[in-house]
């Protein structure tokens, strides 16, 4: 019988984590960065800062595109530089919920991961729903191909943003506040 030396750090969720996921969980889980959205309101403004900048720079790609402005693809650049960071507070708040991977995470996380990933499912259905019905109504209105084809473009490009970036979204405005470290006092020495 032969016995193997294992380098994970034992029972819980990161024992059958690789290299890569103990590293990804220790970022995503990086204690410097709770001070910047402890609170619910913090944490609202940074998603709300993320969706703005989101629009903003799904606004200067298509505005460049559709105009060919350079400026408006000069804007993307500094779009991209708010965007980033606040992208790693989405996920220093959410623990790194839909980044990590299943095996790390605990029985609650999966649970948590999955109904964020469903009411991001349905609220993109009505999105694309939506757009489809205000495609099909310009069409009958007499809208042709060509008049069509930006918008149609410019709407693909927003509504897979939407799909990509709204279980972020909505697992970072669900996150909880984490509660007051109580103190503890000593027993009394008998």
């Amino acid at each position: 019988m032969t016995t193997s030396t294992s380098t994970s750090p034992g029972p819980g969720p990161l024992a059958a984590a690789t290299r890569y996921d103990r590293w990804l969980f220790k970022t995503m889980n990086d204690a410097r960065t709770k001070r910047y959205h402890a609170t619910r309101a913090a944490r609202r403004r940074i998603v709300l800062a993320h969706m703005a900048t989101t629009a903003a720079g799904l606004a200067a790609m298509v505005g460049a595109s559709a105009w060919a402005s350079p400026w408006l693809l000069a804007a993307l650049p500094v779009a991209l530089l708010a965007w980033v960071p606040l992208t790693g507070f989405l996920n220093s708040m959410t623990r790194g919920l839909l980044e990590l991977r299943v095996r790390v995470l605990d029985e609650r996380q999966v649970a948590e991961r999955g109904e964020v990933h469903a009411r991001a499912h349905r609220a993109v259905s009505w999105v694309l729903t939506a757009a489809l019905l205000g495609f099909y109504v310009a069409w009958l209105a007499g809208a042709t191909v060509a008049d069509l084809a930006v918008p149609l473009a410019a709407a693909g490009l927003f509504v897979w943003a939407l799909h990509r970036l709204l279980p972020l979204w909505i697992a970072a405005l669900r996150v909880r506040d984490e509660p007051e470290d109580d103190e503890v006092e000593a027993p009394p020495v008998a």
